[in-house]
């Protein structure tokens, strides 16, 4: 019996040792939903699913979260909104045969682990729950990791997006505003060619270098806007 018992003790020492390692290269939320599941379900010979929630701070039981599993849509989201277990082996929804443990991470609750043990009398031996709320609290670090590795990506995407941005509309600012220094000065010459213009040609040259400088005046303020959102600008 004390060497069935060191056996079992061993796998999950080792499970709890392989599972850290296989999240920590994880990137996205998909793949700690799908990567967590089959660790746990083979060590509490379970049927196990993760439920993540969406941009509404709901749960979103698709296909590809339930793993085939029945789920109770009403304990589950219970369970993320008061951060409590509820199910089998609590003292919330007793009669369940599934057990919804919150994936309580540091900043907030990631999701929902969902697990219908094999044995449901597992559920109650303290060290196998404690176990498997090592695992929840795993699960619910990997989420809140690949939450904020998105976030810095979105982040840098928009950034270079807006550096982008502000490359284009200075190099399209220095690009416009030679040729229209030129157009403003040979309309001003023309008003000082001799012999003198008809008042109809005056009135066009006029027309043509006022045209001109007001969108010089235009191409000026989209440079100075590139440099203010560039940073390069210290306001005083």
């Amino acid at each position: 019996y004390q060497a069935r018992v060191a056996s079992y003790r061993e796998e999950r020492a080792r499970v709890l040792y392989e599972l850290p390692c296989d999240l920590s290269s994880l990137l996205l939320t998909d793949d700690v939903v799908t990567a967590s599941p089959p660790s746990l379900a083979n060590t509490f010979r379970a049927k196990v699913a993760i439920l993540v929630p969406d941009n509404r701070d709901r749960l979103q039981f698709d296909v590809a979260n339930t793993m085939g599993l029945t789920i109770e849509p009403g304990a589950a989201q219970w369970a993320y909104d008061k951060s409590q277990p509820a199910g089998a082996g609590t003292d919330t929804l007793t009669a369940s045969e599934y057990l919804y443990v919150p994936l309580r991470a540091p900043m907030r609750t990631r999701g929902v682990l969902v697990i219908k043990p094999g044995n449901p009398r597992l559920l109650l031996v303290p060290e196998q729950r404690r176990h498997l709320d090592t695992f929840a609290a795993l699960a619910a670090i990997a989420l809140e990791r690949v939450h904020y590795v998105e976030i810095a990506q979105q982040a840098l995407l928009h950034m270079e997006s807006e550096r982008l941005r502000n490359s284009l509309l200075s190099a399209l600012s220095h690009d416009l505003r030679t040729p229209l220094t030129a157009v403003t000065g040979l309309a001003e010459s023309l008003t000082m060619t001799q012999p003198a213009l008809s008042s109809e040609q005056m009135e066009s040259a006029q027309a043509i270098a006022e045209q001109a400088r007001r969108m010089s005046a235009l191409v000026s303020n989209l440079l100075e806007m590139a440099r203010i959102e560039s940073g390069e600008v210290a306001l005083r």
